[in-house]
């Protein structure tokens, strides 16, 4: 069945390149990558910038009339992917079409979901198998999440942290600077160590999904075995870091939650220290900078004085490169920034961008 891999806006030939290093096809659309042909499994193990993977339900139809889409979503495999009685939820978006309540659209599904599996479902929002229905234009396309809680919840974060930085807007962030993992790495405004630890988990090989569960495993065909097996050989690909990955913070409580989470992640490698970011060493070989400095929402005036420090440190680090998250580029200006893509991070537009100290020329 076709697969679609959904990521942040802005992601998707970050994301459309993770595909294809793990050697698969993809076609990158508005809102993330459809690939033809996959193993759902390996994907949501393997992907860093995906939010979730779905299954499609055969192929989209069209529904002018509610019996008509009652019966076309009646011939639909609902049972492949949820048990008789199982709680289930429905996310329904219409757009363009004559059946544009997506209220009545989700009560009509579930009433073909239940007469395909002979018995009610449970009515759920959290913990049950979540089925994603979009009517466009008249024309219907039904999926099974097979990731459950989105898939930046790689397991390592504390309950208590909401970080600053989505774990797969972090690993984007490093994936769209094509950073060298053989060269050194720091994050001077490390927070909760996010970027960091996405660095370590990316320069170590690590699957980034290897410490958590996700709904496939609970579907009715669902064998363990092969799975166990990606997961072994998954292990079994692991290195260790070839560079040194720094992160530091001035807050002491970042710094405790950072080497928290990086306990968590059992990623060993991580310099965790509490300094200033105008006390940063000097380095002359190559290396990479990447940070997600304070946005004017949450900070004020203080941001132009983030990057003019910011600046002053890459001075002594002269063959280093800087990627970073951008809310305002204005207030960035002591560097000259390149932008490699624009997303959002908590609802706030931002840029992610390069400062090169070697213009290609």
């Amino acid at each position: 069945p076709m697969l679609f891999a959904v990521c942040a806006p802005g992601l998707e030939p970050v994301l459309l390149g993770e595909i294809q290093a793990l050697g698969l096809s993809g076609h990158a659309v508005a809102g993330g990558v459809e690939v033809p042909s996959g193993d759902v499994a390996r994907l949501n193990l393997w992907l860093r910038t995906a939010s979730r993977v779905l299954v499609r339900l055969g192929d989209g139809f069209r529904a002018t009339a509610f019996p008509e889409l009652v019966r076309k979503a009646s011939a639909l495999p609902w049972e492949k992917y949820a048990r008789p009685g199982s709680p289930v939820a429905l996310r329904v978006t219409c757009r363009k079409s004559r059946l544009y309540h997506s209220g009545a659209v989700a009560q009509r599904l579930r009433a073909a979901l239940e007469a395909r599996l002979g018995t009610p479902s449970g009515d759920t929002l959290a913990g049950g198998q979540l089925f994603v229905a979009r009517l466009d234009h008249d024309v219907c396309t039904v999926s099974a999440d097979s990731s459950g809680v989105l898939l930046h919840q790689r397991g390592y974060r504390g309950p208590q942290a909401k970080a600053p930085l989505r774990e797969t807007l972090a690993a984007a962030l490093l994936l769209a600077a094509r950073w060298d993992p053989a060269t050194p790495l720091c994050d001077p405004l490390c927070g909760s160590g996010t970027i960091a630890i996405e660095a370590a988990l990316i320069a170590a090989r690590r699957a980034p999904g290897l410490k958590r569960s996700f709904s496939f495993e609970k579907w009715p065909g669902f064998d363990v075995r092969p799975f166990q097996d990606l997961r072994a050989a998954a292990r079994a690909g692991e290195r260790p870091l070839a560079a040194r990955i720094e992160a530091s913070d001035q807050d002491a409580g970042a710094i405790a939650a950072a080497r928290e989470n990086a306990a968590r992640a059992d990623v060993s490698g991580i310099e965790i220290v509490q300094r200033q970011l105008s006390a940063l060493l000097a380095d002359d070989g190559p290396g990479l900078i990447a940070c997600n400095p304070p946005y004017g929402v949450r900070i004020g005036s203080d941001v132009r004085r983030v990057f003019r420090d910011l600046a002053e440190a890459m001075r002594r680090r002269p063959r280093w490169r800087a990627a970073a998250v951008i809310a305002d580029p204005p207030s960035a200006a002591a560097l000259r920034w390149s932008r490699l893509l624009r997303t959002q991070n908590g609802g706030i537009p931002v840029d992610f961008s390069v400062f090169d100290p070697t213009p290609a020329g």
